[in-house]
């Protein structure tokens, strides 16, 4: 017998979040003051009402197992806060706690799927989107989304094409990790449109559905009607909008029995989620919301401020979103261009490399997220460090020859 990993464990890469980090740590070790880009996690306290929730439950001892379902009272305040929020009529046992919606899409990926099934992702996507279809066995299938007038748009003719009879789901992200586009009702009933006329299931992350932007409006695509509601499994978090990051609380919403069915598997994997967390939850579902709008209105003028000052940068191109809090600049202008010390860029990831070991800036390279020459820029953190960190990226750019 060999003592082997297994095939799936295999199949899947690291974080190249995880893998940037630890090349940051090096070169902060050696000195240099380096600015990290990568996580995407807000720099936000955990407003005070929440915090004190679960210093609550911890003094009543609420630390048991609990249903792996999640608690009563956080599932009816889910029920209702998608109700208001997103117009989805949705009954408590039609959700599932989760640890975070990463916790959520795992859960969903091996409830619904089957080694040989195919996936659709529409490029640039979060990476950790094609792990998690790995580890069923299933086989995750890109379809780049292309740039018109300026804009990443939704092409449901390239959608329709990648469709083939081992096609099982199609999952939609918006607001959409890395672009930051809000994708509007017109292209989410193209989406809708596809996955009823070939019978396929929808898998919504919706993590980002409170951070939009001017005009933007999120639309949950389970929310256009009875025929696309009932084949759609919406996956979120409170991490982004609530600043809950390290607490992972995430849900699922969808048709009873594949609810029941993730349950099950919740069950003989992970349990419940952190029972002292799901208390907090409740009191961020129910209590007071207004720091959302607070956030928000921060977020936006860091982005206006990435934005603005990236592209004054020689050789990059930068996109204004309109949701979530990531920019994902193009620096197709910086191909081919060498360093002060010779290094000659072919890649987004040899850019990215350089301007980390040159300024000490840390981002995640497009080649991540299955689109290049780009690179993604979380600004979720101080408009001191974003400022401090575009003009290294400027200094960077003018010295490439």
């Amino acid at each position: 017998m060999s003592l082997e990993i297994s095939r799936f464990a295999q199949s899947i890469g690291g974080s190249t979040i995880v893998s940037m980090r630890r090349k940051a740590d090096a070169i902060a070790a050696s000195g240099i003051k380096v600015i990290d880009f990568g996580p995407g996690e807000p720099d936000f306290d955990v407003p005070a009402p929440i915090a004190e929730a679960a210093i609550r439950a911890i003094e009543a001892g609420h630390s048991h197992y609990i249903d792996p379902r999640g608690l009563p009272e956080l599932r009816q305040q889910v029920a209702r806060f998608e109700a208001d929020q997103h117009n989805l009529s949705v009954d408590p046992d039609c959700i599932v706690i989760t640890t975070g919606t990463f916790g959520a899409l795992s859960i969903v990926s091996r409830a619904i799927l089957n080694p040989g099934d195919e996936v659709i992702f529409l490029e640039p996507l979060w990476d950790p989107y094609r792990n998690v279809i790995l580890l069923t066995g299933a086989t995750p299938v890109g379809v780049p989304m292309p740039k018109v007038d300026g804009r990443f748009e939704i092409d449901a003719d390239r959608i329709t094409s990648a469709v083939t009879p081992r096609t099982k789901a199609i999952v939609v992200n918006t607001p959409w990790n890395p672009t930051g586009r809000v994708l509007n009702r017109e292209e989410l009933v193209a989406i809708a449109n596809v996955a009823i006329e070939r019978d396929l299931w929808i898998v919504a992350d919706e993590v980002y559905s409170e951070i939009v932007f001017d005009e933007a409006e999120h639309i949950s695509i389970a929310s256009l009607g009875p025929d696309i509601e009932k084949r759609t499994i919406v996956t979120t978090s409170l991490s982004k909008s609530f600043a809950l990051t390290g607490w992972r609380i995430g849900y699922a919403g969808g048709p009873v029995e594949l609810i029941k069915a993730m349950s099950k598997l919740q069950s003989q994997s992970t349990s419940n989620p952190s029972s002292i967390s799901q208390a907090a939850a409740v009191e961020a579902l129910n209590g007071p919301q207004d720091f959302i709008a607070e956030h928000n209105e921060v977020f936006k003028e860091r982005r206006d401020l990435v934005v603005s000052m990236l592209n004054q940068a020689s050789g990059l191109d930068c996109l204004t979103p309109d949701g979530a809090f990531y920019v994902y600049p193009s620096c197709a202008g910086c191909m081919d261009k060498t360093t002060p010390d010779g290094k000659k860029l072919e890649t987004d990831l040899d850019f990215s490399t350089a301007l980390l070991e040159a300024e000490g800036v840390a981002v995640v390279h497009g080649q991540a997220f299955g689109l290049s020459p780009h690179f993604r820029i979380s600004y979720a953190t101080s408009t001191e460090a974003l400022e401090d960190a575009c003009q290294r990226i400027q200094r960077f750019c003018a010295s490439l020859k």
